[in-house]
């Protein structure tokens, strides 16, 4: 396990750093003094393809659009570290993504630093960021997955005053915050994917359950008022019924589905949206019988669920490569810290991944990872995360 870093009593976080063997700790956060290890992952992922999404948005871009080439192909003459903190430490996704960014860092000339909170709060990750910041060792570049659009703001703004450049990925603050953001997936596919999956199980009419994390995760709520706006548009006789917060806590998050299932007779399905979500939902509808009488289609990676997915009680589950996405995130790094990355409209090579496009939709800066990709009972133990 990594180590943990004492903030304060509330306020704990844990910090790996590759190759670099010996870790700062920043004079004003150190109350206790700690010791860290280096550690890599001994897991080989499987090879990463394209995302589906990259070539059709460089389709649309301008033939006079600027570009900027990988620097991939040659290694980078200046050494950077690039610290990834996702919302809090141990999520399988956010793993994932570091050890996708550990495979091609090296290409980059890169040192990865692995940095979150024990918990899902927005302050205390904001506690992390400014613990690198004013850190001995500093990293070149900050990638951040926010609990909420606000809370790390002023955190990643002092990173940026100090020189440190800042990239977003997966969930976002104010755009005015960072330079770049990696969205997982369009907002609008992936709810339309979900909803079509219960209609096309279970009907158009009734009740849909959702489990979040938070209620300021900002891409759960991106997909939940994605679904809103899609099922207004199209299935009338669906509603979403009251939304349960599980804080990324399969224990929670199953106290939370009980309840949805108890409070809506009409439940059609529960859609967990959060990583821990899933198997606290599949667990809820196990323990109350209702197998096959009420759907669960997930956002998720398929490792915590193989048992789901061999009994045939995960009806759906819907994410992207997370590997493939902690390879963007260093490519986008390096780019960024060389000032080879393009503005919007513009396009960049991010290795084996292929080309991507800058877009200021929804937000400015954006860089859309991939189309949602649908894990199933037959490709699921394709992906080792």
């Amino acid at each position: 396990m990594s180590p943990k870093i004492t903030i304060t009593p509330a306020r704990r976080w844990s910090r790996r750093t590759l190759p670099l063997a010996v870790v700062a700790v920043p004079a004003v956060l150190a109350l206790a003094a700690c010791s860290v290890t280096s550690s890599s992952s001994s897991t080989t992922a499987p090879a990463t393809s394209a995302p589906a999404s990259s070539s059709s948005a460089s389709a649309s871009t301008s033939a006079s659009a600027s570009s900027s080439s990988s620097p991939s192909s040659s290694l980078a003459s200046t050494h950077i570290t690039v610290a990834i903190v996702p919302k809090l430490l141990g999520l399988s996704v956010f793993e994932a993504n570091v050890k996708g960014a550990e495979e091609v860092a090296p290409s980059l000339n890169e040192s990865i630093d692995y940095t979150a909170s024990v918990d899902a709060s927005g302050p205390d990750q904001a506690a992390v960021i400014m613990g690198l910041v004013h850190s001995n060792h500093p990293p070149q570049v900050i990638a951040y997955s926010a609990n909420d659009p606000t809370s790390e703001v002023p955190a990643l703004e002092a990173a940026a005053k100090a020189g440190i450049k800042v990239v977003g990925f997966d969930s976002d603050v104010t755009a005015s915050a960072r330079l770049y953001f990696i969205q997982d997936t369009a907002y609008p596919a992936m709810a339309q994917a979900l909803i079509n999956a219960v209609v096309a199980k279970f009907g158009a009419k009734g009740t849909i359950g959702i489990l979040s994390s938070t209620p300021d995760a900002t891409i759960q709520n991106a997909w939940i008022g994605a679904m809103r706006t899609y099922i207004a548009q199209k299935y009338p006789n669906l509603k979403i019924g009251p939304i349960g917060y599980g804080q990324s806590n399969e224990s929670i998050s199953q106290t939370q589905a009980t309840n949805l299932i108890n409070s809506n007779p009409d439940l059609l399905a529960l859609i967990p949206i959060d990583g821990d979500a899933v198997p606290g939902a599949l667990a809820a509808v196990q323990a109350l019988g209702k197998d096959g009488k009420i759907g669960v289609f997930g956002i998720g990676d398929p490792n915590p669920n193989q048992k789901y997915f061999a009994n045939g009680s995960l009806t759906g589950l819907f994410l992207w490569n997370e590997v493939g996405e902690g390879q963007l995130i260093a490519y986008v790094a390096r780019d960024v810290y060389d000032g080879t990355m393009p503005a919007a409209g513009g396009t960049f090579t991010a290795g084996s991944l292929g080309t991507y496009t800058v877009s200021n939709s929804p937000a400015p800066g954006t860089i859309i990872f991939s189309a949602p990709l649908e894990f199933t009972k037959a490709n699921y133990i394709k992906y080792n995360f």
